[in-house]
């Protein structure tokens, strides 16, 4: 249902700030404050995501829960001077950037196709004991990805990679983890790829998984579900209802016929095949999780991925409120 988000910001003598931007996390949908202070968001449909309220100079504000119409007095953000740890770097920066933009953008067409316009802004950390390289950034980051049309303003709030030994290689790669705040706008220049790519990216992507398994759509020409080598009926593992205008998805848990007992937490596991030919696999730690109209899905540290759909890095990633046409 549509509906309309408003409030007021100001700074601790509750002067009107000027400026603040005010956006759903992870989407297009976002504002800034007039003179007065004052913002006003109208929304077709609210995205599960989180409302950022963010300004230069002051602490970020996140809600989960919004309710209209807004106060907020934002405290101005105390400097904190990160550890410094006397240990040299044995890699260069170069090497470090490269890194980083594989880890972080990917190695696809989408990845391949983004330019970080304020690359100075990111520093790096080495811990020699882990093997393991971490990027940060005290301002946002802003990317521009010439492959899907969109200007990312990115707060960067972790990211690191850890290897095997004293290296960059992928070779001896263990994983690699990001977490960020972002808003997307459209490049306002008109280029008729930029539909044609977001679907490529779309299509495929976990997105488009849990918007298929909440509409129940499998098959050849979509996704098909394997529990272990033999391809199964979702209905058999998943039970799905709404609640609050999104699906409640509860996992089913396999059936084990022994009598030893066990304390482990919930595990759940299946592979997944799109389109005949791009195989993934996907793990349940929890035994349920919410899915919103978009295909977006909550407990995101509780879901893991492997294979085909986790080769997308942030160049391929959509807005939460991206929907296909």
């Amino acid at each position: 249902m549509a509906q309309t988000i408003n409030g007021k910001i100001v700074d601790e003598n509750n002067s009107p700030l000027y400026g603040v931007s005010v956006y759903f996390d992870g989407t297009t949908i976002g504002t800034t404050t007039d003179n007065d202070g004052l913002f006003e968001l109208k929304l077709q449909s609210v995205p599960n995501a989180t409302l950022v309220i963010s300004y230069i100079g002051y602490e970020s504000i996140y809600l989960n829960t919004v309710q209209s119409p807004i106060e907020i007095k934002l405290k101005p953000s105390s400097i904190v001077l990160k550890e410094v740890i006397l240990e040299p770097i044995p890699f260069s920066r170069k090497e470090m950037l490269a890194v980083f933009r594989e880890q972080f953008l990917g190695r696809t067409k989408g990845g391949k196709n983004c330019v970080i316009l304020n690359e100075d802004a990111i520093q790096f950390s080495y811990e020699s004991k882990n093997f393991k390289l971490a990027a940060f950034s005290d301002e946002k980051i802003t990317i521009r990805n010439n492959y899907l049309g969109y200007i990312i303003e990115v707060d960067l709030v972790d990211f690191y990679v850890l290897y095997d030994k004293r290296t960059l290689s992928n070779d001896y790669l263990r994983g690699s983890y990001f977490a960020v705040t972002s808003f997307f706008r459209e490049i306002e220049e008109i280029d008729k790829s930029y539909d044609k790519n977001r679907i490529s990216s779309y299509l495929g992507s976990f997105k488009h998984f849990f918007k298929n398994l909440i509409e129940k759509k499998w098959g050849k020409k979509e996704f098909i579900l394997f529990d272990g080598s033999f391809a199964t009926d979702a209905n058999l593992h998943f039970e799905i209802s709404d609640v609050n205008n999104m699906k409640l998805i509860k996992v089913k848990p396999k059936a084990i016929t022994t009598n030893i007992q066990t304390t482990s937490k919930f595990f759940r596991s299946f592979n997944v095949l799109y389109k005949n030919k791009e195989q993934s696999k996907i793990i349940f730690k929890t035994s349920e999780f919410y899915v919103d109209a978009f295909g977006n899905h909550t407990h995101i540290d509780q879901i893991d991925f492997s294979g085909e759909i986790s080769e997308k890095r942030f160049g391929d990633m959509l807005p939460l409120d991206f929907e296909p046409k």
